[in-house]
């Protein structure tokens, strides 16, 4: 393989690295994004595959590019070390946004009382609609 090749391979896995890592850091989620039912149930789906959809997809690329490499252990230790570094690089980027979320929830927790968050005290005053009782005909009404 050509030095060029392998330049091009490395600003490319270098490239999806930093992709994964952000993908899956997601910016301006919340852990309620990923809430599944009612809240009560505290049923989440955040799945873990999605650190390794683009590392797949570099080695789909890879295998579609086989020509290029003088042998099969040329592919497969690219083919093995791209998809290694790229789902690191997501792992990490998920694990972050993790830690961030924690820090969050206990920053909220110190700044609001425990009582509001749980949702333990009704608020103050109930707001009922009762649209049933309130039918207004305009046809009654007299111009």
């Amino acid at each position: 393989m050509e030095l060029l090749t392998w330049t091009i391979l490395i600003v490319v896995v270098l490239l999806a690295t930093a992709f994964n890592y952000y993908l899956n850091l997601a910016p301006g989620s919340d852990p309620e994004d990923f809430q599944v039912g009612p809240k009560q149930l505290g049923i989440t789906c955040d799945c873990s595959l999605n650190v390794l959809i683009i590392g797949g997809i570099v080695v789909l690329a890879l295998s579609a590019a086989s020509g290029l490499f003088n042998s099969r252990i040329e592919l497969y230790l690219a083919g093995i070390v791209s998809f290694g570094i790229i789902t690191a690089a997501g792992y990490l980027g998920r694990r972050r946004r993790h830690r961030e979320w924690r820090e969050l929830r206990k920053a909220i927790e110190r700044s609001v009382p425990a009582s509001t968050l749980l949702g333990s005290q009704r608020p103050p005053i109930d707001i009922i609609f009762d649209d049933e009782d309130d039918d207004f005909d305009f046809d009654d009404y007299e111009y």
